[in-house]
């Protein structure tokens, strides 16, 4: 007997699950006449009929069903040598790939790694700066194994969990009059630190009393744009945007300049460290805070170090 090919199995395993020669053909991207070819070929070499053509479905003889389970024995063979193959040239490269934004590859997932390191030396975690476009494109090609986003409304065939809720403030320079009024609202870099704006104690107002100001905003199609708008026509104005800009930490450093207010992650002062020059407040609306998710491919079977490493994700405290 001549040895068997992947594709013959793939083919006879096609033809089984469809009972069609012509969609089995579509389904494995070949012609009708080359799919019976590579049947007939199998059916020679292994001196069985595999399938009875006299029929409509196409069904399975009897010796076909003996033999069927062993060809879905050797496709999984295949599936799973392909995967370990994979595995293999990726640990070449890195053991663990994470795709996020510019603020959580600057200032939250170095000490995430740094502290993973300290108890597994021997993982190597490669970083990879993206959008949720490239993100979304990163973890179907296996590029990225897992990405962080805020975004809701990525693909059905990732699955995810919540890292941490994330709090938005309203940053604004402290040379600002509106300022003047709200100095038991207004939160300093260490209330930041201390946690004092989680408490529900401490004051919030309404963004109506920033309306005349110029704000810093996000680009369209980030969800801090799409965010802020819907805060700013609760509170019954339309906002004047100065800016619009690509990253955070860029609205962020122009607000400490002095150039407008923005809305920003608490996360971002208790990093960067006190300039003096801004004023944060907590905004009374339920839009200032959300969810941070890890996502990674719902179907796949992970390699131990992605289970641990996501297992050690859902535990560690992320400041947000």
């Amino acid at each position: 007997m001549e040895y068997l090919e992947v594709r013959d199995a793939i083919c006879v395993l096609a033809v089984a699950e469809e009972q069609s020669f012509s969609r089995a053909a579509e389904r494995c991207y070949i012609s009708q006449s080359a799919l019976s070819k590579i049947i007939r070929k199998t059916e020679r070499n292994l001196g069985v009929e595999l399938f009875s053509r006299g029929c409509v479905p196409v069904r399975l003889t009897a010796e076909g069903e003996r033999f069927l389970g062993l060809f879905r024995k050797m496709y999984d063979t295949h599936l799973e040598m392909e995967q370990l193959s994979d595995e293999i040239r990726r640990r070449k490269k890195s053991d663990l790939s994470i795709g996020a934004a510019s603020y959580f590859c600057t200032y939250v997932l170095p000490g995430i790694i740094g502290d993973y390191n300290l108890e597994n030396p021997e993982v190597n975690i490669k970083v990879i700066e993206s959008n949720d476009k490239e993100k979304v494109e990163f973890l179907h090609s296996g590029i990225c194994d897992i990405g962080i986003s805020v975004n809701t409304e990525m693909p059905s065939d990732l699955d995810y969990f919540v890292l941490c809720r994330e709090n938005i403030l309203l940053a604004v320079p402290k040379e600002l009059k509106v300022n003047h009024g709200l100095e038991k609202a207004a939160l300093s870099y260490s209330d930041i630190c201390s946690g004092k704006y989680l408490d529900p104690d401490t004051p919030a107002v309404s963004l109506k009393k920033f309306e005349k100001e110029n704000f810093l905003f996000l680009r369209q199609g980030n969800d801090l744009w799409t965010r802020g708008l819907a805060i700013c026509h609760d509170a019954g104005f339309e906002p004047k945007i100065l800016m619009e800009l690509d990253q955070l930490q860029t609205a962020y450093y122009l607000a400490d300049a002095g150039k407008g207010v923005a809305f920003i992650r608490a996360g971002i002062p208790y990093y960067v460290g006190d300039s003096g020059n801004l004023n944060f407040y907590r905004i009374d609306h339920p839009k200032m805070s959300r969810e941070v998710r890890v996502y990674y491919n719902k179907e796949e079977k992970f390699p131990k170090v992605q289970k641990d490493f996501m297992e050690y994700l859902k535990k560690y405290p992320v400041f947000a």
